[in-house]
């Protein structure tokens, strides 16, 4: 296996934990103080729980994009758009790690920190790849 196809399915693999947590919020996890700047110490309000229902979406697709990418499933995007789409991924990596990184909850900042770093790390090696 290439280094390409491991960090894919790293990322996969995260996209799947991201996902599952974003469900779990949107269903009525008291978890908000891991998620949304931390500003919510249980359950989410409604918007925030509704803005999480479509973030699972977003990373259920992403997740998608990643397992195309590791040769498990075919690519849906030409090879251009396809290059163009991972280092719009690595950005969006990139900003999720800024932003949690900036979060004023210590305790969102010590969970998705490292997460996004990694996946930082494992996007850029997929967009290179």
């Amino acid at each position: 296996m290439t280094a390409l196809q491991i960090s894919a399915l790293i990322l996969v693999g995260i996209q799947v934990c991201v996902a599952m947590f974003q469900l779990a919020l949107a269903l009525g996890a008291p978890m908000g103080e891991y998620a949304w700047g931390g500003q919510n110490e249980a359950v989410l309000p409604k918007r925030l729980r509704i803005a999480s229902a479509v973030n699972l979406l977003v990373y259920a697709a992403i997740g998608g994009h990643y397992l195309a990418q590791s040769g498990i499933l075919k690519p849906l995007l030409e090879p251009s758009l396809n290059t163009i789409a991972n280092w719009v991924l690595v950005g969006f990596m990139a900003l999720g790690l800024l932003m949690n990184g900036i979060s004023k909850s210590k305790k969102e900042r010590q969970m998705w920190v490292p997460v996004l770093l990694l996946s930082v790390v494992c996007s850029v090696i997929v967009a290179l790849g």
